[in-house]
């Protein structure tokens, strides 16, 4: 009866975790896809003006007509990048801060989501390893259906994420085999011949329109894809990152010392205070990493492994930028400025989490696999009469190796409650 409430507790949070699972996938996707903006708008307009051409039944005549369009497209476009650029320029710490709200507002939704997730897949794997602690893995697997489909959908997401480029350049070599497919069917259907035998009865300048064509519209969502990718692949290494990297990567960040070397003395001394605040990261980036790996080498956490990342990705190229090595102009260390401020929230995000993580681990419960939630011995003792009548050798579903195992951490876990904590001296 006992295991059959497991069960059912198990499938009813796992229901609730999968949509949380979904929406935080989602969020974080579309934040990402956010920080590539730019790129999708040169997209956009390319493929505006591609309609354009097309609706308006320009088809050239010849060669040299159809060199003309192409000509045309890229002045067309190269003037409008120009001035999208400009204005753009003029506008641009303003846009930065709408831009930063747009993808904060999407990784909060993703924190909210993946937070609730990750408390209730928590507490779905508790009571798993206590159904699955005789060993019946197959069956506790297909009993409870909705975790099992859970841990999965996890790990392919991460997966996913992580072969990105993979996945993307899959994409669009199925893409480009099965346009081909099917505009070859497409000819056989209407004209009784295929590709090959419908190009030979076709005027030069008639091919190469259409190959122009299709290259341009299979570019525009193969560009599209791979620059998706490019940002999912980061949320993937940012998900998976070892201790070993997360040192590495800090020690090499911390050897930097910043600068800037160009622009007016004025203006240099005003922005000062921006390159110290730079430099504050610096100052602690180490004693936050050891942190950082203190708690993920004791219990893995997705969400504190992408917070870091974040921070990471964003602290890397401003450091490397505002490097005494280089000689960045006051001009452009103010652009930076909107970016260097986003720091101080990552990087507050970073600690609160590591905080409440290292707090959760620093509890006896954190470990306790048949005790979860027993912070005091009232409830440590009522916890124990109860699993006794589950687990005693002398019952009938008894089970003597996991009345022995509960009975080990029960002392434990008693031993530990029941010893007082020492104050400790300044």
């Amino acid at each position: 009866m006992n295991a059959a409430m497991k069960i059912l507790k198990i499938n009813g949070l796992s229901l609730l975790a999968l949509p949380l699972l979904l929406v935080a996938t989602f969020c974080k996707l579309l934040a990402k896809a956010f920080e590539k903006i730019t790129i999708f708008l040169a997209i956009g307009f390319f493929a505006l003006v591609l309609i354009v051409l097309l609706t308006s039944g320009l088809t050239p005549k010849n060669l040299l007509q159809f060199l003309a369009v192409i000509v045309g497209v890229v002045a067309v476009f190269g003037v409008s990048i120009l001035v999208f650029s400009w204005i753009l320029s003029a506008i641009s710490g303003v846009m930065i801060v709408i831009w930063n709200a747009i993808i904060s507002l999407f990784d909060s939704l993703y924190e909210i989501c993946y937070n609730r997730y990750l408390s209730l897949f928590t507490s779905c794997e508790a009571d798993y390893r206590i159904l699955s602690i005789n060993g019946k893995k197959v069956p506790n697997a297909i009993a409870c259906i909705f975790f099992t489909i859970l841990k999965g959908l996890s790990w392919l997401i991460t997966m996913l994420v992580s072969l990105s480029y993979v996945v993307a350049g899959i994409f669009s070599v199925g893409l480009v085999i099965l346009t081909l497919i099917s505009e070859n069917s497409t000819l056989k259907h209407d004209f009784g011949m295929n590709l090959i035998q419908y190009t030979q009865h076709c005027q030069l300048h008639s091919i190469l329109f259409g190959i122009f064509l299709y290259l341009v519209i299979v570019g525009i969502i193969i560009v599209g894809v791979m620059a998706l990718a490019s940002e999912w692949y980061e949320w993937g290494q940012e998900l998976r990152m070892t201790s070993n990297e997360i040192s590495k990567k800090v020690t090499d960040l911390v050897k930097s010392d910043l600068k800037m070397a160009t622009g007016s003395s004025e203006e240099v001394a005003g922005n000062l205070n921006y390159l110290k605040k730079l430099e504050e990261h610096l100052d602690s980036l180490e004693p936050l990493s050891a942190q950082v790996t203190s708690v993920l080498d004791q219990k893995d956490n997705p969400l504190l492994r992408s917070y870091w990342g974040i921070y990471m990705r964003n602290l890397n190229p401003l450091v490397d930028e505002c490097s005494d090595k280089k000689s960045i102009d006051i001009r452009r260390f103010k652009q930076l400025i909107p970016q260097i401020q986003m720091l101080d929230k990552q990087r507050d995000d970073v600690q609160k989490l590591v905080k409440k993580l290292a707090s959760e681990l620093e509890k006896p419960s954190g470990v306790a696999v048949f005790f979860s939630g027993c912070d005091t011995l009232d409830k440590l003792e009522k916890r124990y009469k109860n699993l006794c009548k589950a687990y005693h050798p002398d019952i009938a579903e008894g089970d003597t190796e996991t009345f022995q195992k509960m009975q080990s951490e029960y002392q434990s876990l008693k031993a530990s409650l029941s010893t007082p904590v020492k104050s400790k001296k300044a």
